[in-house]
């Protein structure tokens, strides 16, 4: 598949099937290409990387964001049999840069999940819990000094496979 036409098939998928697992093999070469994305100050250190294949772990999280939200428990992993969490330091060059760090990390390996047929989503509110759970965070292996700010649920949906929009200019625009 060509860089374009995984773009315009990904999709934000909310349907997965928790029975179908992503394979080692392509959960690492997804974990390989958000390696690669852009790092502000190219500070690779300032980032940490957990996968999540661990269902009791994923339930745990969505128990501890759904408290933390005060709301109802839900599954934000919307049944995903695993998920990418991206932890940034407390140390940062700027403020708020890790989320656009994140958020570039994130977009590789949505692309590259979407090149190799597996569908995702990128998920911020339901890490929010997390980050605020330091005994959560110390199971999962997050470093001292790190917290959670985004993820990406990996998996396969019910529902089928994405079909490709046609790329197009939908945000407002202007060219000088």
């Amino acid at each position: 598949m060509q860089t374009l036409e995984a773009i315009a098939k990904r999709k934000s998928t909310r349907d997965f099937d928790p029975n179908r697992a992503v394979s080692e093999e392509i959960v690492d070469t997804i974990v390989k290409a958000g390696c690669q994305a852009p790092i502000g100050a190219n500070q690779h250190e300032s980032l940490h990387l957990t996968v999540c294949t661990n269902r009791e772990i994923l339930d745990e999280i969505n128990r501890t964001t759904a408290a933390a939200m005060n709301m109802e428990v839900r599954d934000f992993f919307y049944g995903a049999p695993a998920a990418i969490f991206v932890s940034a330091s407390d140390k940062q060059m700027a403020p708020g840069i890790e989320y656009a760090n994140a958020a570039c990390v994130i977009e590789n390996m949505l692309i590259t999940a979407t090149d190799a047929g597996v569908d995702n989503i990128y998920l911020w509110g339901g890490v929010q819990g997390l980050a605020k759970n330091k005994a959560l965070c110390e199971k999962m292996g997050i470093p001292e000094g790190f917290r959670p700010v985004s993820a990406a649920a990996i998996g396969y949906s019910k529902s089928g496979e994405a079909q490709p929009r046609e790329l197009s200019i939908s945000l407002e625009v202007n060219f000088i």
